[in-house]
């Protein structure tokens, strides 16, 4: 049991709540059971899975539980009045599998393994980008502007120019913010600004200049 990934289910009907613990439990997946998204934990910093009723009010509060508190996640979504549209939606709304209620123990089993799948494809990159967002977090504003600026192509000078101040203090945020993100150079900061979320090239046609690297 302890090789699978817990699941925490999320309903308020205390009978079906009952019912799919069990099932899952009967799987060898252990379950969490909560009422609503108010009982979760503050942070979930380990991998879990979230199932929850296609329906339920919740569900938007779900997802942005997910986004905020729980970065390393996936979701099962299902319905007991089940219809195609429903499937439809859930798994274009990034659910990993959605499955209609009562299940049969091989299908839960398969949503399960679909979203532990998932899991794996994306925890690398949801673990390298909390850690950048660790590091970026330590940069001043002043520090983030410039860094966002390099990462649009800007020079020092233009930099400078945007930001009413010298080259040479342009230069020194740089190399301040190199020393908070421990690179070596413009490029590995962009890679870890980029890879945070924080920062987003505001032209498709970015290319960044050998010159900082």
């Amino acid at each position: 049991m302890n090789d699978r990934t817990v699941v925490y289910v999320i309903e308020d009907s205390v009978h079906l709540r009952a019912e799919i613990s069990h099932g899952l439990n009967s799987l060898g997946i252990r379950s969490v059971v909560f009422n609503d998204v108010s009982e979760l934990p503050a942070k979930i910093d380990r991998a879990v899975i979230f199932m929850f009723r296609h329906e339920a009010a919740c569900r938007d509060q779900i997802d942005g539980y997910r986004a905020d508190r729980a970065p390393v996640s996936a979701k099962v979504e299902f319905s007991c009045n089940a219809g195609f549209e429903k499937a439809v939606a859930a798994i274009r709304e990034g659910a990993s599998d959605f499955v209609v209620w009562p299940s049969e123990p091989a299908l839960l089993d398969r949503a399960v393994a679909r979203a532990e799948e998932d899991l794996r494809r994306t925890q690398p990159a949801k673990a390298m980008g909390g850690r950048a967002r660790e590091k970026v977090a330590m940069l001043t504003s002043r520090e983030r502007q410039v860094l966002g600026d390099v990462i649009n192509g800007c020079t020092t000078e233009r930099i400078a120019a945007k930001l009413a101040i010298s080259p040479r203090t342009v230069d020194i945020h740089r190399r301040n913010l190199l020393s908070k993100l421990n690179v070596r150079n413009t490029a590995q900061a962009i890679v870890i600004a980029l890879s945070s979320g924080e920062f987003q090239p505001t032209s498709d046609a970015f290319a960044m200049n050998a010159a900082y690297a």
